[in-house]
């Protein structure tokens, strides 16, 4: 029930994702203009690309998420392997077509913010995300139709909150320490994750993460779309980012990632914000 409703939210978003460009495709015919009737109809085309656009992401991503986290832990792991690499595909095609090329940060629940929210901005050398943000701010089109960011849900944040939930731990403000062992239930509940800890280095944070039963999926994601692991995470490192965000009450800036070998290195730098 669960995936059969993820895969109708991804579907609708898909489908206003179409809208969207077409509504780019009638702006790109139109063009420069000074007729009056043809400047009306450009603010109008604009008005509905940007909403479809904020629409399509929600419906998308929503419903991915809700495949892939809802139905993990009941389903066959080849079929799990099949939504991460799907997610993955989606993310990393969706991100393109907005041009969005730089790292993630995972933002703590705070300044607006009722949980965490991943940002990516557009320029790949950095981007500030908003002072005050909202739940329901995913994507901030700008006037010219440019993307300088998009807010989105962590792709683990769900696992994040279910693993919480069943530990009865709470993870505000706790800390690295207490999250990594609250998080061993990836490796020995799960299955998703065969290892992973975290390391103080030269003020930079150093996440490590293997896979374990979805090993398979992380390689082919990292050798056809290695820039997946800064921007769009896959669910069991996401989690764990996200944690970081929660558990430290910051910004969780993906500085670079080393995912040459199984054992992905995340180097994060963290900023209050």
């Amino acid at each position: 029930m669960a995936r059969a409703a993820g895969v109708a939210l991804a579907v609708i978003g898909v489908v206003l994702l179409v809208l969207m460009l077409n509504a780019q495709s009638r702006i790109d015919e139109i063009g420069e203009t000074t007729d009056p009737d043809l400047l009306i109809e450009l603010d109008d085309l604009r008005d509905a690309r940007d909403a479809y656009m904020v629409s399509a992401v929600g419906f998308v991503f929503l419903g991915l998420f809700g495949v892939f986290v809802l139905s993990e832990r009941s389903v066959p792991v080849k079929l799990s392997e099949s939504q991460m690499l799907g997610s993955a595909r989606m993310a990393h095609d969706f991100l393109a077509g907005l041009s969005l090329s730089g790292n993630a940060s995972y933002l703590p629940a705070k300044n607006g913010l009722t949980k965490e929210r991943l940002f990516l901005p557009a320029p790949i050398d950095g981007g500030v995300p908003p002072a005050v943000a909202s739940d329901d701010l995913t994507v901030s089109p700008g006037k010219d139709g440019s993307t300088p960011g998009m807010l989105s849900e962590p792709l683990g944040l769900n696992l994040l909150d279910s693993i919480q939930s069943e530990s009865g731990t709470g993870l505000e403000g706790v800390g690295l320490e207490a999250t990594e062992g609250v998080l061993q239930v990836l490796k020995h509940d799960h299955g998703i994750i065969r290892d992973f800890h975290f390391k103080e280095r030269d003020g930079r944070t150093v996440l490590r993460v293997e896979y374990k039963e979805l090993l398979g999926a992380c390689r082919k994601v990292r050798k056809d779309m290695p820039d997946t692991c800064r921007q769009m995470a896959c669910a069991g490192c996401a989690c764990i980012l996200t944690a970081v965000a929660r558990a430290t009450g910051k910004r969780v800036e993906v500085e670079q990632v080393d995912n040459s070998k199984d054992t992905v290195v995340f180097t994060l730098r963290l900023w209050d914000w």
